[in-house]
């Protein structure tokens, strides 16, 4: 878990401890990826917080935003923080570190390029690079899909624990979008232990008719995937391409990984030496 205050830091004296700055981040930083949804006693015994206390400090964050309560009273953080996020200096953004392998990656392939990172089972796109194409495909800043009929979300989830894996399956309904989804858990774990295994995903035709996307993981300092960019295009252009579009595209994700300062999870299996890339 991302510390945003430093507890052993002798600078961070007692005033500022105790003050409510310093409370409500203490709050913020027990949400998760593991536990994205908690309740005041979730809080409070951490923290050392009476739930009084801590009820007090979500029902301020909830009025501007920075969390949101579920129906069935758990709490989350709020988009607004994403949005907050946005403005931090670009100049530590992973969109900033990302944006000129998109370009290059669209450039090369003549397709349009994206960034993703999770939200929730969603993804939710980033920055992208559209194409010149006149028919193409192009996704949005802040558009949010589906995880299991995505290359995007393929990439993510396939480096996702066990745990979080099952309740993504229990809370998620895989719904036909075309003839081509993947609707049962079973065939779609084969396919996330495909991507596991050679770093690429492919959405052929699964999230709409006629589009092909090939995709893959980026990864943080811990090796967790933090993000996914994806090349997308009309099936007959992508599968006419004379450039080898998989491993365009994980040269991409390599690059922007180490652009980040992260790590494979493991370092030989990301080579591109004896994995099989074709489109299929």
């Amino acid at each position: 878990m991302v510390q945003l205050l430093n507890k052993s830091d002798d600078a961070v004296n007692l005033s500022v401890q105790n003050g409510s700055v310093y409370k409500t981040f203490q709050i913020l930083e027990q949400f998760t990826r593991e536990k994205p949804e908690l309740t005041t006693n979730d809080i409070a015994i951490p923290t050392g917080m009476n739930r009084s206390t801590v009820f007090r400090f979500l029902n301020s964050l909830r009025s501007l935003g920075i969390v949101e309560r579920t129906e069935d009273g758990f709490y989350k953080l709020g988009i607004y923080l994403f949005e907050l996020g946005l403005r931090v200096d670009v100049n530590q953004s992973i969109v900033e570190k990302a944006q000129p392998c998109l370009r290059e990656l669209s450039n090369e392939i003549k397709e349009s390029a994206c960034l993703a990172i999770r939200d929730r089972v969603d993804v939710l796109c980033l920055t992208n690079e559209e194409s010149n194409q006149n028919i193409r495909i192009d996704t949005p800043v802040g558009t949010r899909n589906p995880m299991y009929c995505t290359a995007l979300g393929k990439s993510i989830l396939a480096f996702m624990d066990d745990d979080f894996l099952d309740l993504y399956f229990e809370i998620t309904k895989l719904s036909k979008r075309t003839g081509k989804t993947i609707t049962t858990e079973n065939e779609f774990r084969k396919e996330l232990k495909r991507v596991n295994k050679s770093f690429i995903s492919y959405d052929k035709e699964e999230f709409a008719d006629d589009v092909y996307c090939v995709g893959t993981t980026i990864f943080d300092i811990n090796k967790q995937p933090v993000a996914a960019i994806s090349i997308s295009g009309l099936k007959r252009r992508m599968m006419g391409q004379k450039v080898d579009i998989s491993k365009a595209v994980l040269r991409a994700g390599k690059k922007i990984t180490k652009e980040i300062g992260g790590h494979y999870p493991d370092k030989d299996s990301a080579s591109l030496k004896n994995v099989n890339l074709g489109l299929g």
